[in-house]
């Protein structure tokens, strides 16, 4: 008994202390894009993360706006989120570092984006994610984003993609 209280006191100290620690969700800088990169890759499979000249395009894109998640002073994720015409925004991507991941950075950079998208006359926000990534699939599905269509070969040719979108409808805003 004495081992299990001593657990659940760990475990509280630990909640405690990541409570203690504050994301802050920023404008990207022009200063951040070597770390932006370097979390790219680190999220992604190398056939599917972005080279400098992809992510310098959306960065620079008038219609793009990225948000830097940062703790401690350390960006630890971004999402960049695009304004489109015909009243619908686009999440280019969500990355959070892989040891960072699962502990809400990904939810917080997300409804940042869709704040912004909402807020500039989006009625349905959609997305694009690997097939073969079901934790991304989750993410998205506990969002309220659904299923709308597969675009096949959408990675470089070879690899699959899910197109999911949220309605406004759906939305909790």
């Amino acid at each position: 008994m004495a081992a299990l209280i001593e657990r659940c006191i760990d475990d509280i100290s630990l909640i405690a202390a990541s409570i203690l620690i504050t994301l802050n969700i920023r404008d990207y800088k022009p200063s951040d894009f070597e770390r932006l990169y370097e979390i790219d890759h680190l999220a992604f499979s190398e056939d599917i993360a972005y080279s400098k000249v992809e992510l310098r395009l959306y960065l620079q894109s008038r219609r793009c706006r990225t948000f830097v998640a940062e703790e401690e002073d350390k960006v630890v994720g971004f999402a960049i989120a695009r304004s489109e015409s015909r009243k619908l925004g686009h999440l280019i991507t969500i990355d959070v570092t892989p040891h960072r991941q699962r502990q809400s950075i990904g939810s917080r950079l997300l409804e940042s984006a869709e704040r912004w998208l909402w807020k500039n006359g989006a009625e349905a926000i959609y997305l694009e994610t690997p097939v073969d990534d079901a934790g991304a699939k989750g993410f998205y599905e506990k969002h309220d984003y659904f299923l709308y269509e597969t675009f096949e070969g959408y990675y470089n040719g070879t690899l699959d993609a899910l197109v999911m979108m949220k309605t406004k409808g759906r939305s909790n805003i």
